[in-house]
């Protein structure tokens, strides 16, 4: 593509991979022109060739650039690492980028470019593929792969679009796109919060050990995992895609991935300290990109002969004596404290970001100019605030008859020296009263840690309570009031509440209302409470374990206790922080819904106990329903949002989508999004059931927690039923509800219940009380007691023990501290459909017991041996046995071939034998087990049935023996789980054991058979 008679532009040349670039062939003596926004390399290196100075997106610039130019190596881009790349600045990133591809694009053809070289990302790739703690390793078809596709962030997503854009035009341009992976090296951007994580791990390794403090900060608990590929090595590769006829996309990377952790011990190494006295500072809520990426470089090795030459070691060395030297340039001409503080800024890496008798309202306002772009942009913010606070409440305060007064706290930490003026005057103050706002009080220097937003509320709180305010609005300086009349409908939704229900009247000022926030739909972000509340906690508007999370939830559940929690349309926007970044180290308060919530509960309680004889008739339970979501089913998510508690239950629907990539979620989010009822938390990927129920645990704040699975249809008086159940025994640790099947109307439908896989899924008929355990497709559990019992990650994710596992745990721990065990709730029902639609299928059932084959280990005390070999453990037997066959066959082969042939008779047998032994029982021993069965299976049709109902059960137990293997618990082959937990005492154990002889008896005699007509 390249010819040393033709003009090359190089776009981004002033930047890092483009300036390597421009570099590299100005030595091998091509003509170059440079297009950039900068007229110059940032990194000091000289600028080559001809220049072009101009920003891309403009066209005209392009077409400057591009004229008399017969090759585009195209390398401009709004780019970066995480503290550039995230969600915040996603649209700005992919309009830019779009928009320079597209203009040069159109430039280049109009100008007769014979050839055009992409830079694409790795970033292509779809997120669902780089899973954690895995070294995932891309090749170039993996990005149609979960389709459709699924880049990282916006930024992927462009640089995909981009490079179909192109593809598109192949006919015309000589095409050449590398995705690179990662590159590294000297010259790159090293600090600002564009740097990517080499660099930005050695900068602060190297600041740390120039400054003697031993502590260096991670973006994550340093177990994402990449790899790096060095910039000599990249130059090389791009020359030889230049040089080659490949048209395809092409990974540019090394093979060999690390954890982050990993990486910061080697920048640890490079800057001359040892890893293990190092303190590392983890960041868990920055950004993160990926859990795990590498590259596969199969398709480059094969195309251009090309591998990475620099080991990663050699890599980090050279680009941390670069930095290392560029830090001591600048450091040289700063004085002790101006360097020390250069030093510690070094240290942390940045996020890049491209606001007299009235009812009298305060709005409770902490205000900072920390984490802002520029400190101006805290005043911009409230200026804003202002406008909207002036324009949603003017007709409230201008309202006859009904008068509303607005008064705003302002909060300011003490050390914030941007908004404390000389005088004790401040910034913020006359921003409020220029908007027309006279009634501001402004508190004294609040001596708080930073960031603790909660600690400000409090203190404004307090002083609003001296002053006799009404409401009590807990707002930020960023947020933006959409709608007018706000207060009018606060205080009228507040008189709703306390006569909500004549039965259940609370006094006036119970409750909790919370605006629809915009930025952060189902959440109850930015409460108003009434005095009343300060009342009872005697001016504390939240507790003092709360920094700057957690608090606005923790009063909406509090109230929800007393169905005196709601939404009103009234909208608002969070311009920062909500579920994006905030301004600040976002912590939350470990266990609020536990101890602290139960706890506030409790004063809430005795409170109303001094003014009302009978306070449990306002009391209501609180009920979760957490529904882990793959199908994103219309038809069934209706049929749970449709469902009605009593009114003295409040119910929260939690719908954990666990396939990010579903195309049902946009209608999910339109028509339940804003339902103050639903919470929607997608997935970032597909976790598994298990991961998503855990995550429905955290969302909850609810007492009981009531799991479905999101394909079965539950009975419409499914929660009233539930809640009566948990009012009879409400000490018990939970309790199993009834799942059945449609009517059983084929062979393999009739089978499955045959094979004894769905006898639990209506245990809740057959055991009242201690009830072993439950089917998670309905059931309900304790949720606000500190036990720690959650779904465990170890069985498979598609099920198969952790549900057992669970219960059990639940039920010693409930048990342990004086409670009752699980309870059957067998009018709490639904139907589940047959899996895959009653197809046959083995699989899930093989998979299922693979994983509660992990039982045995977890619990010996409701383990027993069977001396007696099932027949997984026999065929296992005949397997060996034809493997000795193959050993012996090498030495004697008339031998050898007699035992060959005794191990397929010997599993036929087996086979036999259970199923012989199955149609014995189902057709003489125990018909009365099966007469009740749904079914319309019958005669021949049902014979065919109890076989396959043993091939079923002998696959489950080949599972059971294979998930053994696999842990190697070698030890356990033998063992048998009691599936009823000694609630039947040993009669299963007993009953397993029996039919397990009369089938080995059974092999035994047709085996001998066999062998004497063949003798």
């Amino acid at each position: 593509m390249l010819s040393k008679e033709d003009l090359i532009l190089i776009t981004g040349g002033h930047g890092f991979i483009g300036g390597h670039i421009a570099r590299r062939l100005h030595a091998e003596d091509y003509r170059l022109r440079v297009a950039d926004i900068v007229p110059y390399p940032s990194s000091g290196q000289p600028a080559v060739g001809e220049a072009v100075v101009g920003n891309l997106c403009d066209p005209l610039i392009c077409a400057e650039a591009v004229r008399g130019v017969s090759v585009v190596l195209h390398f401009a881009a709004t780019m970066g690492g995480m503290g550039i790349i995230h969600a915040d600045n996603d649209f700005i990133i992919y309009q830019e980028n779009h928009t320079m591809t597209l203009n040069l694009l159109a430039a280049s053809k109009a100008a007769g470019v014979r050839g055009f070289f992409y830079a694409s990302s790795a970033c292509v790739y779809p997120q669902s593929l780089q899973a954690t703690g895995t070294d995932v390793s891309l090749s170039e078809g993996d990005v149609w792969k979960d389709p459709p596709p699924h880049p990282q962030g916006l930024y992927g997503l462009e640089k995909l679009v981009s490079e179909l854009v192109l593809s598109q035009h192949a006919s015309l341009l000589q095409i050449r796109i590398a995705r690179f992976h990662n590159v590294f090296g000297p010259w790159g951007t090293w600090y600002g919060g564009r740097e990517k994580a080499p660099a930005a791990v050695l900068r602060k390794a190297i600041a740390a050990q120039l400054i003697g403090d031993l502590s260096v900060e991670l973006w994550g608990d340093g177990t994402q995992r990449r790899s790096f590929c060095f910039i000599d090595d990249a130059v090389e590769a791009v020359l030889r895609l230049l040089a080659s006829d490949c048209s395809t996309p092409v990974n540019i990377g090394s093979e060999h991935a690390v954890s982050i952790q990993r990486l910061a011990d080697m920048a640890v190494e490079v800057a001359g300290l040892d890893p293990h006295t190092i303190s590392y500072h983890h960041l868990l809520e920055r950004p993160l990109g990926v859990s795990s990426r590498n590259s596969d470089n199969t398709f480059v090795r094969a195309t251009l002969g090309w591998e990475p030459e620099f080991t990663l070691a050699e890599g980090m060395r050279s680009t941390g004596e670069w930095i290392r030297g560029e830090i001591e340039a600048r450091a040289s001409s700063l004085g002790e404290p101006e360097r020390a503080t250069f030093l510690r800024t070094l240290q942390k890496s940045d996020m890049v970001n491209l606001a007299a008798d009235a009812i009298t309202f305060a709005i409770l306002l902490p205000i900072t100019s920390r984490g802002s772009r520029t400190q101006q942009d805290c005043l911009d913010n409230l200026a804003r605030f202002a406008r909207s606070l002036r324009t949603t409440t003017a007709d409230d305060v201008s309202r006859l008859g009904e008068r509303y007064r607005v008064r705003v706290y302002l909060a300011i930490d003490e050390d914030d020296a941007f908004l404390w003026q000389l005088g004790g005057e401040n910034a913020a103050e006359p921003i409020l009263r220029d908007h027309g706002f006279a009634d501001v009080t402004t508190l004294p220097p609040c001596a708080h840690p930073r960031g603790h937003v909660c600690a400000l509320w409090r203190d404004a709180a307090r002083r609003a309570y001296e002053d006799k305010c009404d409401y009590y609005v807990l707002m930020g300086d960023d947020v933006v009031l959409q709608d007018a009349n706000w207060m009018s409908c606060i205080h009228r939704t507040f008189t709703e509440l306390s006569v909500q229900d004549h039965d259940l009247r609370l006094p006036h000022g119970v409750g909790c209302v919370a605006f629809t926030d915009m930025s952060f739909p189902g959440m109850p972000t930015f409460p108003v409470v009434h005095r009343t509340h300060l009342d009872i906690f005697h001016g504390e508007v939240v507790p003092d374990a709360f920094t700057n999370q957690d608090g606005d939830p923790f009063l909406y559940q509090l109230y929800r206790r007393w169905g005196a929690s709601t939404m009103i349309p009234s909208r608002i926007h969070n311009g920062l922080g909500g579920s994006s970044a905030a301004r600040y180290n976002k912590t939350h308060a470990t266990g609020w819904t536990f101890r602290p919530l139960d706890n506030a509960t409790n004063v809430v309680a005795a409170w109303m106990r001094c003014r009302d004889p009978e306070p449990e008739l306002a009391r209501k339970l609180t009920l979760d329903v957490v529904i882990p979501c793959y199908r994103v089913d219309m038809h069934y998510i209706d049929a749970f949002l449709s469902l009605r508690p009593s009114p003295t239950c409040e119910v929260m629907f939690i719908i954990i989508v666990d396939n990010p990539c579903s195309p049902h979620i946009h209608e999910l989010l339109e028509k339940y999004g804003r339902r103050p009822d639903v919470r929607i938390r997608i997935n970032a990927k597909n976790l598994g059931a298990s991961a998503s129920r855990n995550r429905g645990l955290q969302e909850s704040a609810a007492e009981w927690v009531h799991f479905l699975d999101d394909d079965v249809t539950p009975e419409s008086g499914l929660l009233v039923e539930a809640e009566n159940a948990i009012r009879a025994h409400p000490d018990a640790a939970g309790f199993v509800g009834s799942a059945y099947f449609p009517s059983a109307d084929t062979i393999f439908t009739a089978a499955v219940h045959l094979a004894g896989v769905t006898f639990f899924w209506d245990i809740a008929e057959k055991i009242s009380e201690d009830v072993p355990w439950g089917v998670t497709a309905n059931l309900i559990a304790r949720r606000n007691v500190l036990d720690g019992v959650v779904f465990s990650l170890q069985f498979p994710k598609t099920g198969g023990g952790e549900d057992i596992d669970y219960c059990r745990r639940k039920r010693d721990f409930s048990v342990a501290e004086g409670h009752k065990p699980f309870y059957s709730a067998p009018n709490v029902k639904v139907t589940h459909p047959w899996w895959s639609g009653g197809r046959r299928s083995y699989w899930r059932f093989y998979m299922w017991s693979k994983g509660d084959g992990g039982l045995m280990r977890l619990y010996p005390e409701h383990s027993y041996r069977d001396i007696t070999p099932n027949a997984a453990e026999s065929l296992l037997v005949c397997c060996l046995v034809m493997f000795a066959g193959c050993i012996v066959v090498a030495f004697d082969l008339s031998r050898g071939l007699r035992i060959l042939r005794a191990g397929p008779i010997l599993a036929l047998s087996i086979l036999l034998s259970n199923v012989t032994h199955d149609i014995l029982r189902h057709l003489a021993l125990h018909p009365d087990r099966v007469r009740h069965m749904w079914t319309t299976v019958r005669g021949v049709r049902w014979l065919c049935a109890i076989i396959e109902g043993a091939f079923i059960r002998i696959f489950s137990e080949w599972g059971r023996l294979v998930g053994l293997w696999e842990r190697g618990e070698y030890t356990l082959i033998g063992m048998r789980f009691d599936w009823f937990c000694g609630v039947w005492g040993d009669a299963p154990a007993r009953e397993e054991m029996m039919n397990n002889q009369v089938r080995a008896a059974l092999t035994i005699i047709q085996s001998a058979l066999v062998f004497s007509f063949l003798c």
